[in-house]
């Protein structure tokens, strides 16, 4: 790998500090295997994947996101521990900030509103879903498809900084493909 502006290969920790999105996904990825009985628990990333982008829109602020994603951390935490359900957890934050936007009629906020919701359909379906099959393939075809979302946003340079399109890229991708192993 060259450096576009000197030809220089770039050393091991300039590289390192501009890959920091996706280091930092390391740690929510292993989070994520953490008392997992099936490939359902992995369905409240489909909650909280487009709940970073729904956030910063409703209230038309970038800036919001890497703060809403440590506050997300630290409520989910004790959930996770708690055996409890943290998709339901996160439809609820999800349908708050909804409203939110409705209120504020932030700019472009219809988008990330409809994708959320449309994420959050797949959740549920997977989780009520009768066929671990089913429920594994719903997962990894939502988180796969959220991946496509944060590499668009990651070009267009909009709603999320870049870094958090990155970060959430490298969640879905790697937890997508995780959901179909699990079912097999």
């Amino acid at each position: 790998m060259t450096s576009t502006t000197t030809g220089e290969t770039p050393s091991l920790p300039r590289w390192l500090a501009h890959r920091w999105p996706t280091l930092a996904a390391i740690p929510i990825i292993a989070a994520s295997f953490y008392n997992l009985a099936d490939v359902r628990g992995l369905a409240f990333l489909l909650v909280l994947s487009p709940l970073g982008y729904l956030v910063p829109a409703s209230l038309n602020r970038r800036s919001v996101t890497w703060p809403a994603v440590l506050i997300g951390s630290v409520v989910v935490a004790p959930l996770k521990i708690l055996d409890l359900n943290i998709a339901y957890a996160m439809l609820v934050a999800s349908v708050v900030f909804v409203v939110l936007g409705i209120v504020r009629r932030a700019p472009g906020f219809g988008i990330q509103a409809a994708a959320a919701v449309l994420f959050a359909v797949v959740a549920v379906v997977a989780l009520e879903a009768g066929s671990i099959v089913l429920a594994g393939v719903l997962i990894a075809v939502g988180l796969l498809a959220h991946a496509a979302w944060d590499v668009y946003y990651h070009r267009a340079d909009r709603v999320v900084p870049r870094s958090y399109a990155e970060w959430c890229a490298v969640v879905d991708v790697v937890l997508g493909v995780a959901a179909v192993i699990l079912i097999f």
